[in-house]
């Protein structure tokens, strides 16, 4: 292989320790000039300081995928330190308060936080060329079935990702006989739409001669990921675990959901005033747009956002998915789109009962028909609360394809756990400012949903 992946991994382990270690002299420098006036430590009191300054770090980095140098984008890659550095520094707030049985000034852990992000953007942009430079792109062989859904373009297109396309072979003109000089040169495969036999055969090919391997995981595979082996007497089981919460994750879900909401509404409470003002003045029309839309077990609701396009959007298009530049959306739209704004009215939802916070996005009756005539799976997707938020929303787009939007629903359907249900609240403050998070799609795109 053209790679010596062990390098690879202590550069990136090399950097990412270098970097938590900077944040921290940036903290203790800050702890020992700026509050000063309100208490004193001890070098055994920083110390303390220093092991709970790394753990916060380290627990809220992981949580936001900030130690993914090398494997996604710089700009990912600062959205998610900043928002670790953020909440890292919130805690230590709140600690420090609670130590000075006062309210402390916070200016000096803001600047902090300034300076933090500077350091951040230049040494993720310093380190990600780096790592491109000396470790080039894995060179990965693409075989592709009928339909390979735009993943090859996107890997190819994605200048910061450590993997690249280095030729594309359709499964039809695949000869087995010549794999040997099909995959010279690369350093594995990366299957997409390969059905089980021919997968089998590849996969074992590729461990013979230690080639790595990406595939574009199926409906079963996803069932699979979920699974928890068993030995019955000398055989291996494979048991699927159980599909969504259960019930005393649903009861906690649901509390959770009821004071979440009820708090939200409150704190949100002017945004959504000054936003019902501005559309209010853009064109005089409705504030608010209420669509049915399907959520556990099929049911159908109302659901309450503001409206973002001009009034009646869908009466010479029908129902289609916003695009590109899409001429029906209102400046106040574009704006309120963009910071999710538009999606606060759901909190009436959630509090109703109608919605989660974190599940599937609802979708509506007429397309869900439409999804099931030639994808029935999409129906699993019923089994749990729709939600406002989730993980097709936090790791796909708005013109992510269906199926792969199905498959990031199922995985957290058959992953379940409340702590990734936080884990995503919080990774939805990282896709507010990811413009890709928002884009329309394409012109050319046959891909349907709603507006």
């Amino acid at each position: 292989m053209n790679h010596d992946f062990s390098n690879i991994s202590n550069a990136k382990i090399t950097f990412s320790i270098s970097n938590i270690f900077v944040c921290e002299i940036i903290f203790l420098f800050t702890l020992m000039t700026g509050y000063t006036n309100y208490f004193f430590y001890y070098s055994n009191g920083y110390l303390v300081f220093f092991v709970l300054y790394l753990a916060l770090f380290v627990i809220s980095g992981r949580m936001f995928n900030a130690f993914e140098l090398g494997d996604t984008t710089t700009t990912d890659l600062f959205l998610s330190h900043s928002l670790a550095l953020l909440m890292t520094n919130f805690f230590i707030f709140i600690i420090l308060c609670l130590i000075t049985l006062r309210l402390i000034p916070i200016w000096p852990l803001l600047l902090m936080q300034i300076v933090e992000m500077i350091f951040m953007a230049v040494m993720l942009l310093l380190e990600n060329r780096y790592i491109r430079r000396i470790f080039p792109p894995l060179k990965l062989v693409a075989i592709y079935g009928e339909e390979h859904y735009g993943l090859i373009g996107k890997l190819n297109n994605i200048r910061d990702l450590s993997l690249s396309i280095i030729r594309t072979i359709d499964l039809k003109d695949l000869d087995y006989e010549k794999i040997d000089e099909i995959l010279e040169g690369a350093d594995g495969i990366v299957t997409l739409d390969v059905h089980h036999e021919n997968k089998k055969k590849l996969f074992k090919f590729c461990y013979d001669k230690n080639l790595l391997i990406y595939d574009v995981p199926s409906i079963t595979d996803m069932f699979l990921a979920s699974s928890e082996i068993l030995h019955i007497v000398d055989t291996p089981l494979l048991k699927i675990n159980k599909f969504g919460p259960g019930q005393l994750e649903r009861i906690i879900k649901r509390a959770i959901d009821i004071l979440g909401s009820l708090v939200l509404i409150v704190l949100t409470s002017p945004i959504m005033l000054g936003t019902a003002i501005a559309i209010k003045i853009q064109d005089g029309g409705d504030i608010f747009y209420r669509q049915v839309r399907l959520t556990k077990d099929k049911r159908e609701f109302k659901i309450i956002k503001f409206r973002s396009m001009v009034m009646n959007a869908e009466k010479n298009t029908g129902v289609i998915l916003a695009r590109e530049n899409d001429d029906r959306i209102t400046k106040v739209g574009k704006f309120i789109r963009k910071t999710r704004f538009d999606e606060l009215p759901q909190l009436i939802n959630i509090l109703k009962g109608e919605m989660s916070f974190v599940g599937p996005r609802p979708e509506r009756p007429e397309i869900y028909n439409e999804i099931c005539q030639t994808m029935p799976e999409f129906a699993y997707r019923l089994v749990v609360k729709a939600g406002l938020t989730g993980y097709a929303q936090i790791y796909g787009k708005y013109n992510t394809s269906l199926r792969d939007k199905l498959l990031l629903d199922l995985y957290y359907i058959e992953n379940y756990s409340l702590i990734d249900d936080v884990k995503m609240l919080l990774l939805t403050l990282k896709i507010v400012f990811n413009k890709e998070a928002t884009e329309g799609v394409k012109e050319d795109s046959n891909d349907t949903t709603s507006v």
